[in-house]
Protein backbone atom coordinates (compact mmCIF):
# COMPACT_ATOMS: atom_id res chain seq x y z
CA UNK A 1 0.00 0.00 0.00
CA UNK A 2 2.72 2.08 -0.38
CA UNK A 3 1.95 5.56 -2.57
CA UNK A 4 3.79 4.86 -5.97
CA UNK A 5 2.23 7.57 -8.29
CA UNK A 6 4.98 9.39 -8.22
CA UNK A 7 6.72 6.33 -10.52
CA UNK A 8 3.41 5.29 -12.09
CA UNK A 9 1.57 8.32 -12.21
CA UNK A 10 -1.87 9.01 -10.68
CA UNK A 11 -4.16 6.75 -10.21
CA UNK A 12 -1.86 3.69 -9.65
CA UNK A 13 -1.62 3.63 -6.28
CA UNK A 14 -5.58 3.09 -6.18
CA UNK A 15 -5.89 0.55 -9.01
CA UNK A 16 -3.18 -1.38 -7.08
CA UNK A 17 -5.32 -1.35 -3.67
CA UNK A 18 -8.44 -2.21 -5.86
CA UNK A 19 -6.06 -5.34 -6.99
CA UNK A 20 -5.77 -6.35 -3.49
CA UNK A 21 -9.03 -6.08 -2.81
CA UNK A 22 -10.36 -8.27 -5.57
CA UNK A 23 -7.76 -10.86 -4.55
CA UNK A 24 -8.93 -10.95 -1.15
CA UNK A 25 -12.69 -11.21 -1.89
CA UNK A 26 -11.86 -14.42 -3.97
CA UNK A 27 -9.72 -16.18 -1.02
CA UNK A 28 -13.25 -16.00 0.41
CA UNK A 29 -11.75 -16.53 3.64
CA UNK A 30 -8.61 -15.10 5.03
CA UNK A 31 -6.72 -13.03 7.98
CA UNK A 32 -4.65 -9.36 6.50
CA UNK A 33 -2.00 -8.40 8.93
CA UNK A 34 -1.55 -4.46 8.00
CA UNK A 35 1.74 -3.41 10.03
CA UNK A 36 3.16 -0.17 10.78
CA UNK A 37 -1.12 0.67 10.50
CA UNK A 38 -0.71 4.53 11.50
CA UNK A 39 1.05 4.85 8.00
CA UNK A 40 -0.15 1.93 5.95
CA UNK A 41 -3.93 3.19 6.36
CA UNK A 42 -3.76 6.23 4.93
CA UNK A 43 -5.03 9.59 6.10
CA UNK A 44 -8.17 11.51 5.54
CA UNK A 45 -6.36 14.64 5.12
CA UNK A 46 -3.98 15.23 2.20
CA UNK A 47 -0.49 14.67 1.96
CA UNK A 48 1.57 17.33 1.16
CA UNK A 49 2.56 16.46 -2.91
CA UNK A 50 0.49 13.45 -3.10
CA UNK A 51 -2.00 14.91 -5.01
CA UNK A 52 -4.29 13.98 -2.95
CA UNK A 53 -3.57 10.47 -3.21
CA UNK A 54 -3.38 9.51 0.81
CA UNK A 55 -6.99 10.68 1.06
CA UNK A 56 -8.16 8.45 -1.73
CA UNK A 57 -6.43 5.39 -0.21
CA UNK A 58 -7.71 6.25 3.13
CA UNK A 59 -11.29 6.30 2.00
CA UNK A 60 -11.09 2.79 -0.29
CA UNK A 61 -9.89 1.50 2.95
CA UNK A 62 -12.56 2.60 5.29
CA UNK A 63 -15.20 1.60 2.36
CA UNK A 64 -13.60 -1.82 2.55
CA UNK A 65 -13.29 -2.14 6.27
CA UNK A 66 -16.99 -0.99 6.08
CA UNK A 67 -18.48 -3.83 4.10
CA UNK A 68 -20.73 -6.29 5.80
CA UNK A 69 -20.15 -9.23 3.14
CA UNK A 70 -16.40 -9.18 4.78
CA UNK A 71 -17.28 -9.84 8.30
CA UNK A 72 -16.02 -13.26 9.25
CA UNK A 73 -14.40 -13.69 5.77
CA UNK A 74 -11.96 -11.54 5.68
CA UNK A 75 -9.93 -11.00 9.12
CA UNK A 76 -8.37 -7.56 9.64
CA UNK A 77 -5.39 -7.33 11.87
CA UNK A 78 -3.85 -4.26 12.48
CA UNK A 79 -0.71 -3.49 14.19
CA UNK A 80 0.89 -0.03 15.21
CA UNK A 81 2.59 1.22 18.32
CA UNK A 82 0.91 4.66 17.74
CA UNK A 83 -2.76 4.04 17.67
CA UNK A 84 -3.64 7.45 18.63
CA UNK A 85 -2.57 8.29 14.91
CA UNK A 86 -4.72 6.00 13.05
CA UNK A 87 -7.84 8.11 11.79
CA UNK A 88 -10.51 7.91 14.75
CA UNK A 89 -13.56 6.55 12.13
CA UNK A 90 -11.48 4.13 11.12
CA UNK A 91 -11.25 2.23 14.60
CA UNK A 92 -14.78 2.72 15.37
CA UNK A 93 -16.96 -0.83 15.69
CA UNK A 94 -17.81 -2.34 12.48
CA UNK A 95 -14.35 -1.42 10.98
CA UNK A 96 -12.63 -2.70 13.79
CA UNK A 97 -14.10 -4.57 16.35
CA UNK A 98 -11.57 -5.51 19.53
CA UNK A 99 -8.12 -3.47 20.27
CA UNK A 100 -6.10 -5.66 21.86
CA UNK A 101 -3.08 -3.70 24.25
CA UNK A 102 0.40 -5.38 24.17
CA UNK A 103 3.38 -4.43 26.90
CA UNK A 104 6.51 -5.16 27.63
CA UNK A 105 7.37 -7.80 29.94
CA UNK A 106 7.89 -6.75 33.62
CA UNK A 107 8.54 -9.78 35.28
CA UNK A 108 12.67 -11.25 35.44
CA UNK A 109 11.77 -14.80 35.30
CA UNK A 110 9.05 -14.32 32.07
CA UNK A 111 11.86 -12.23 30.42
CA UNK A 112 14.20 -14.92 30.86
CA UNK A 113 12.26 -17.77 29.40
CA UNK A 114 11.73 -15.54 26.37
CA UNK A 115 15.25 -15.68 26.10
CA UNK A 116 15.91 -19.11 26.46
CA UNK A 117 13.23 -19.76 23.90
CA UNK A 118 14.67 -17.34 21.35
CA UNK A 119 18.06 -18.81 21.90
CA UNK A 120 17.02 -22.46 21.57
CA UNK A 121 15.28 -21.72 17.66
CA UNK A 122 19.17 -20.53 17.36
CA UNK A 123 20.77 -24.17 19.03
CA UNK A 124 22.05 -21.90 22.12
CA UNK A 125 21.17 -23.97 25.23
CA UNK A 126 20.60 -21.99 27.81
CA UNK A 127 20.06 -23.74 31.25
CA UNK A 128 17.03 -22.80 33.36
CA UNK A 129 19.00 -22.83 36.25
CA UNK A 130 21.01 -20.05 34.17
CA UNK A 131 18.45 -17.38 35.81
CA UNK A 132 19.74 -17.33 39.38
CA UNK A 133 23.14 -16.03 37.28
CA UNK A 134 21.01 -13.70 34.54
CA UNK A 135 17.81 -12.68 36.62
CA UNK A 136 19.39 -9.53 38.15
CA UNK A 137 20.70 -8.47 35.06
CA UNK A 138 17.15 -8.58 33.24
CA UNK A 139 15.99 -5.41 32.42
CA UNK A 140 12.50 -4.58 34.13
CA UNK A 141 10.40 -4.62 30.99
CA UNK A 142 11.55 -6.02 27.70
CA UNK A 143 9.77 -6.05 24.56
CA UNK A 144 9.58 -9.10 22.60
CA UNK A 145 11.66 -7.45 19.62
CA UNK A 146 14.60 -6.39 22.32
CA UNK A 147 15.02 -10.11 23.41
CA UNK A 148 15.34 -10.81 19.85
CA UNK A 149 17.83 -8.25 19.43
CA UNK A 150 19.11 -9.72 22.54
CA UNK A 151 19.51 -12.95 21.83
CA UNK A 152 20.99 -11.91 18.14
CA UNK A 153 23.79 -10.55 20.06
CA UNK A 154 24.44 -13.37 22.70
CA UNK A 155 24.62 -15.91 19.76
CA UNK A 156 27.09 -13.69 18.12
CA UNK A 157 29.32 -13.24 20.84
CA UNK A 158 29.34 -16.89 21.51
CA UNK A 159 29.87 -17.82 17.70
CA UNK A 160 32.75 -14.77 17.31
CA UNK A 161 34.19 -14.62 20.95
CA UNK A 162 33.62 -18.57 22.31
CA UNK A 163 31.56 -17.87 25.34
CA UNK A 164 29.32 -20.12 26.51
CA UNK A 165 25.64 -19.07 26.54
CA UNK A 166 25.50 -17.89 30.05
CA UNK A 167 28.37 -15.82 29.79
CA UNK A 168 27.60 -14.40 26.65
CA UNK A 169 24.47 -13.52 28.45
CA UNK A 170 26.33 -11.88 31.10
CA UNK A 171 27.73 -9.37 28.48
CA UNK A 172 24.62 -8.89 26.33
CA UNK A 173 22.91 -7.57 29.20
CA UNK A 174 25.41 -5.97 31.14
CA UNK A 175 25.68 -3.75 27.60
CA UNK A 176 22.20 -3.62 26.87
CA UNK A 177 20.10 0.15 26.62
CA UNK A 178 16.25 -0.05 26.09
CA UNK A 179 15.46 1.26 22.33
CA UNK A 180 13.50 3.70 23.26
CA UNK A 181 13.20 6.20 26.56
CA UNK A 182 11.70 5.02 29.24
CA UNK A 183 9.44 8.51 28.68
CA UNK A 184 8.52 7.07 25.01
CA UNK A 185 7.62 3.76 26.89
CA UNK A 186 5.36 5.31 29.65
CA UNK A 187 3.65 7.39 26.56
CA UNK A 188 2.93 4.11 24.77
CA UNK A 189 1.98 2.23 27.74
CA UNK A 190 -0.82 4.97 28.30
CA UNK A 191 -1.39 4.40 24.40
CA UNK A 192 -2.00 0.83 24.89
CA UNK A 193 -3.94 1.25 27.87
CA UNK A 194 -6.42 3.64 26.79
CA UNK A 195 -7.47 2.17 23.46
CA UNK A 196 -7.71 -1.08 24.90
CA UNK A 197 -11.59 -2.64 24.46
CA UNK A 198 -11.59 -4.50 27.51
CA UNK A 199 -10.14 -3.56 30.56
CA UNK A 200 -9.22 -7.13 31.37
CA UNK A 201 -7.01 -7.03 27.78
CA UNK A 202 -4.76 -4.62 30.99
CA UNK A 203 -2.60 -6.62 33.30
CA UNK A 204 -3.16 -5.86 37.17
CA UNK A 205 0.28 -4.39 37.25
CA UNK A 206 -0.26 -1.46 34.69
CA UNK A 207 -3.57 -1.35 36.07
CA UNK A 208 -2.33 -0.62 39.50
CA UNK A 209 -0.12 1.76 38.14
CA UNK A 210 -2.47 3.93 36.50
CA UNK A 211 -4.51 4.02 39.71
CA UNK A 212 -1.06 5.66 40.98
CA UNK A 213 -1.05 8.75 38.83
Amino acid sequence: MDDTSSQYGVGSSEGNLEKNFRLLHALRRCYVFIDEADQALGSRTQGAGDSGVSGRLYSMMAEEMSRSSNRGRIVRVLASSRPDLIEVDLKRPGRIDVKIPLFPITEAKACFELLRALSAKKGLDVPESGFAELGALIPSRLTPAAAETLAVKTYRAVRTKGLDPLAAYKESLRDYRPPVSPELMDFQIRLAMDEATDPSFVPAHFQDKSAER
